[in-house]
């Protein structure tokens, strides 16, 4: 399993080994050893027979994942930038492939066809202003219904939108997958292919927006999400709804979600029908509980220990 971040499966298994008894004497070291001494994550004990002790997996572990992830992200960016080429050096190909839409009602229009159109799947990056109303969407709805799979990932300034949570517990109940972070355009795709991304809009209202059905380009928009639903947190209701919670662990479910999102106290209170003091109860309860210094550090492991993920 631990292959994909660089490691033998004889190293895993020396590895996994000295995590269970540490500090060991091993009978003949051999390139395993040496293998994990070079990526960090066993130390060798002065002494002779030498011994060896395992880094802590959330130390070690983590520093290899993250240069992985960091891999990924830049040959993402490098598929971006190869599609960009190919188009500036084939434009006969693209003919077609890539449409203007012009109007709030004709993007509205095209977003409400590329959901009825979808065979299988639609992914969103969710964020304000809307072509159509908050709320006007009952095309997911009956989307989901049919069995069409919806995943998207809701902008932080989303959730603020008045009613926007609300809305959103109504959705995952209905089926979808959601997550909420930084995202830096709005984007829909489906997987006839097509997408659809914003052309140019105001404060207020998206008011024009390109259709792209062009194979290449929406590999790298593909690619685009990928790597933000990576990083997004999950968000998860219980019962169809965020209900206020009666024991401590219901309300780690009920209150992660939304201090992910950034939301104040004031605004998880509204939400939850609580009061600011019992969000500030809370918070502080589940900080402890953490070990966090900050609510930073307390989503992060909230993150790494699996509390998001609980259903």
């Amino acid at each position: 399993m631990l292959e994909i971040i660089g490691l033998s499966q004889e190293a895993q298994a020396l590895y996994e080994a000295l995590v269970e008894q540490s500090p060991a004497t091993l009978d003949e070291p051999g390139q395993s050893a040496v293998e994990l001494e070079d990526l960090g994550l066993i130390t060798r004990l002065p002494g002779d027979p030498p011994r060896y002790v395992a880094v802590s997996p959330e130390m070690g572990l983590d520093v290899l994942i993250r240069a992985r992830t960091r891999e990924f992200t830049e040959a993402r960016h490098r598929v971006a930038q190869l599609a960009a080429r190919f188009h500036r050096s084939v434009p006969d190909h693209s003919a077609g492939l890539v449409e203007v839409v012009m109007g709030k009602e004709a993007v509205g229009e095209q977003f409400r066809h590329l959901q009825q159109s979808a065979p299988h799947q639609v992914r969103i990056l969710d964020a304000p202003p809307y072509a159509i109303s908050a709320g006007a969407n009952s095309t997911e709805f009956e989307q989901l219904a049919r069995g069409v799979e919806y995943r998207a990932i809701y902008d932080r300034r989303a959730m603020e939108v008045p009613g926007s949570v609300s809305l959103i517990t109504r959705y995952i109940a209905a089926g979808e997958q959601a997550r909420v972070g930084d995202i830096p355009v709005k984007l829909a795709l489906n997987d006839q292919p097509m997408a659809i991304i914003p052309l140019r809009h105001d404060r207020h209202v998206v008011e024009s927006a390109l259709v792209v059905r062009d194979s290449t380009l929406l590999d790298a928009l593909s690619a685009l999400f990928d790597m933000y639903w990576e990083r997004a947190a999950p968000l998860r209701v219980r019962d169809g709804r965020l209900a206020e919670a009666t024991d401590p662990a219901d309300a780690h479910r009920d209150l992660l979600p939304l201090l992910m999102a950034g939301l104040t106290d004031t605004a998880i209170a509204a939400h939850l029908g609580w009061s600011d003091r019992t969000v500030r109860r809370h918070v502080r309860a589940m900080m402890i509980q953490l070990d966090a210094k900050t609510r930073f550090q307390a989503g992060y492991q909230a993150v790494v220990r699996g509390w998001l993920a609980e259903s």
